[in-house]
């Protein structure tokens, strides 16, 4: 299923530009390294909307350590990659059964922001189907109090970067698998992640659907808020060159994944 607005022209203007975009990517570096660029480069839009899928990988917080927070051992052996957000927040598992929402937002005021406006599009969007979902006080998503998806955020120069990881249907034995710690690690994060129950939203939707078709209805539902939205098109040259740039130097970077910025002393 593919996504497609709806005729613009005869839609309502807001203030400001709403853009989305699709990666093709399941390159967990490639698709960190966009995201980034999106952040970083594209000031010129006002709102984005990212949507991206991983091959399996270990995304941790800004301020945390590969060995505190997963079976490092474990993580090595399967050829798992692991890789360190910008933002804080805790460590996900990612797979192809996990859907990465994110949006990039402009406040030139500089007056804040309001995340539970963030995660709006997929509460209302799972609402439509019947799905209540809550918003937990850490501002992860919730089903009957099992958690769905997790969040973190950074903010540079009035300009926020608010990230969720959905579990739509996603290997959660693999996912305990990796995120549990052997007991003798003594390692220790400066923030370390809160575990939680967790389920996948595939188990809970009234009708069968593809995670792509879970993605257009989110989608769907920030069209509905947002008449004007249309797709971003990307200077390939420019973006690629940032890609290759900022994935080098920092996302695969080693010096980076293992800083002892994530590590309690």
């Amino acid at each position: 299923m593919s996504y497609q607005p709806a005729n613009l022209d005869d839609q309502p203007n807001h203030s400001d530009e709403v853009y989305y975009y699709i990666s093709e990517s399941h390159d967990p570096f490639y698709n960190i390294s966009l995201e980034d660029y999106l952040y970083q480069a594209r000031r010129d839009c006002d709102r984005i909307y990212f949507f991206w899928i991983n091959t399996p990988s270990v995304f941790m917080g800004r301020y945390q350590c590969a060995q505190a927070e997963t079976d490092w051992v474990y993580l090595q052996a399967q050829h798992i990659p692991i890789l360190r957000r910008s933002s804080g927040g805790g460590t996900v598992y990612h797979d192809t059964g996990n859907l990465n929402y994110t949006c990039i937002l402009n406040s030139p005021e500089r007056n804040g922001f309001d995340l539970k406006a963030f995660p709006r599009p997929i509460i209302n969007a799972l609402a439509h189907e019947g799905v209540e979902l809550t918003l937990s006080p850490r501002g992860d998503l919730r089903f009957e109090g099992l958690k769905v998806g997790g969040s973190a955020e950074a903010t540079r120069q009035g300009r926020m970067l608010y990230h969720m990881s959905l579990l739509f249907n996603a290997d959660l034995d693999q996912l305990e698998r990796v995120l549990s710690v052997p007991k003798q690690e003594v390692a220790r994060s400066r923030v370390s992640s809160v575990r939680s129950r967790v389920c996948n939203l595939s188990s809970v939707l009234p009708r069968q659907r593809t995670i792509l078709e879970f993605r257009d209805l989110i989608l769907e539902e920030i069209h509905r808020q947002y008449p004007e939205l249309r797709p971003l098109e990307l200077d390939e040259e420019e973006a690629n060159a940032y890609i290759h740039r900022v994935r080098e130097q920092r996302f695969a970077n080693e010096s980076w994944i293992h800083s002892s910025i994530g590590r309690k002393a």
